[in-house]
Formats: structure tokens, sequence, C-alpha cells
């Protein structure tokens, strides 16, 4: 007689991963647009951030003055709405609403290191351009630095430490603020545009 024996997955971490419509023209005129921020908007990169890359993070730039990031937010609070419906977050109570937005660049060798974005709810990030060679996004457990990491035999969802995923221009990634993440060190010639953006509740 064999036992009874079931496995239950507790506490499922969620990815929302978005195709935007219409994102080729869109990203014609973001790109456009983030070429004229990198020209005339000095790099905001914190002093504690390790890595070297074009950021706009620290800066009082505000994007949403160009017509193409305005339309980006419309689909910036549907994805978020969706993901936090999936989420079972009571938005309709308390609703989403988008604290920050900043432009990041990546050039060849660069990457950013291990990070969350704390006092947020909800965190996305939409890819403008990603020339081959572009960095991936990884994804790090929450349990992956809590204990002692026993030996494997085979790496499954249950003991994998990071999980990356490659970037596509046009697509739009959202995750809980508290989910930690960093990007690979891009190996191509091209530069690698994303638009990072917070919302609270």
């Amino acid at each position: 007689m064999s036992n009874q024996r079931q496995l239950h997955h507790l506490f499922p971490v969620g990815v929302q991963i978005s195709e935007i419509p219409g994102a080729e023209q869109l990203n014609e005129s973001l790109l456009g647009d983030m070429r004229k921020v990198r020209d005339s908007v000095e790099n905001a990169r914190p002093d504690s951030w390790s890595c070297n890359l074009y950021t706009t993070i620290q800066s009082n730039h505000d994007l949403f003055q160009y017509p193409s990031v305005k339309k980006l937010r419309e689909h910036m609070m549907t994805e978020a709405t969706a993901f936090a419906e999936a989420y079972g977050l009571d938005h309709r109570g308390f609703p989403l609403r988008l604290r920050d937005c900043w432009v990041n660049m990546y050039d060849r060798g660069d990457g950013q290191e291990i990070h969350n974005h704390a006092n947020s709810v909800v965190s996305g990030i939409y890819y403008v351009a990603t020339p081959e060679g572009s960095g991936q996004l990884l994804f790090h457990s929450p349990m992956a630095d809590c204990m002692y990491d026993p030996p494997k035999r085979a790496t499954n969802p249950m003991n994998v430490p990071a999980s990356g995923l490659a970037p596509k221009a046009g697509t739009m990634i959202l995750f809980r603020s508290w989910l930690r993440h960093s990007v690979m060190p891009s190996t191509g010639e091209g530069t690698r545009v994303s638009i990072a953006f917070n919302f609270g509740m």
C-alpha cells in the first residue's frame, strides 16, 4: 500500500509579460524622444549603484512631457490594473497611482546589480530597443539568500536561485516591487533602451 502524498506550491510569485499592441510605431517615437533626453539630461545614476549605465532615475526631468511617453502611460495603467487584478489587490478601493517613471540605457558592457523597488507595490519595465546582445533580465528567488543552498541533482522551479527573461522590444514586464531583479551586461554594440516605472496604492 502506497503512502498518500501531495505536494503544494504555497507562495507562487507572479510575473506578467505583455505584448503591447502597436509597439513598432510607439517604439519609433519613444526612441526618438529618449535620444533627445540623453542628449539634454545629465546621467542621474545614483552614487550607490555599482553598475554603469545611463538613467534618469534621480533626475527631475518629466518624461510625460513627451507625447510618446503619455501614450505609453495608458498601457502602463492597463497592464498594471490587470496585474493587480490577478494578484487580488483591491485596486478599486485603493486605486493604483503611478509614482515615478525613468529611462535606462545600456551600452556594451553595461548591466545592473541586484535590487528591488522600495516603497512601491507594482513595478514594471517596457522595452523600447533590444538590439542583439542585450542583457537578460534576471529575477532572483526570495528564498535564495535565506538559508544554506544544498546540492541539487536537477534544477526545477522550486530550487532555481534566479530565472532569466530575454528582453524583447514591445514587451512590458510587471512584477511585485519587492521581487529582486538585475540586468546582465550587454554584449552587443547597440543600446538597450527600457522605461521603468512604479505604482503605489
